[in-house]
């Protein structure tokens, strides 16, 4: 098994989430610098403050970031029905994540899952036609749209749901 240091950790789970280290940076609050010493080794030894900023931004473990192998997500710390939440757990749980999440949760995921399609859209037009980053940018461009799709799914049938009455005339919803 390969070991990285906690500059090659933090570079992995920042592309993961294809952030710039400018957005990684303002995302945590800590400066670029300090995520380009880390990235780059400069900075060899965090503080474990600024570690635990940049994992709660990518949504990963602090200890993950510190220690050999790969930072693992933690799906306990993801705001329910938030664009980190969406983005780092598998289809079947998103599902069942948005059975019963409030109607103003859902509008805001999909706010939220049309504006990460929308700079998907624009980093994807970023990189040559045919290039490894552009295919994994289009993966990720119909992973989010999947989503998009879902949610506004889910809405349609909560707004439905709030309208109807059951047989004892009580409101559903």
């Amino acid at each position: 098994m390969e070991r990285l240091g906690i500059g090659a950790r933090l570079l992995r789970a920042r592309r993961t989430r294809m952030w710039t280290q400018g957005r990684l940076a303002e995302e945590a609050e800590v400066s670029p610098t300090t995520v380009s010493g880390i990235e780059n080794g400069r900075i060899s030894s965090p503080h474990f403050g600024t570690v635990r900023k940049l994992a709660r931004a990518l949504d990963v473990d602090p200890g993950g970031l510190l220690s050999a192998g790969e930072p693992q997500v933690q799906p306990s710390r993801h705001a329910p029905l938030s664009l980190g939440w969406a983005r780092s757990i598998q289809e079947e749980e998103f599902e069942q994540g948005l059975e019963g999440a409030p109607l103003e949760g859902l509008e805001a995921l999909r706010k939220d899952l049309d504006e990460e399609q929308g700079r998907l859209q624009a980093l994807y037009g970023a990189f040559p036609e045919g290039s490894e980053q552009r295919r994994y940018i289009k993966r990720q461009i119909r992973i989010v749209a999947a989503q998009s799709g879902s949610v506004e799914t889910s809405m349609m049938f909560r707004e439905g749901d709030a309208g109807r009455t059951d047989a004892n005339g009580a409101t559903a919803g």
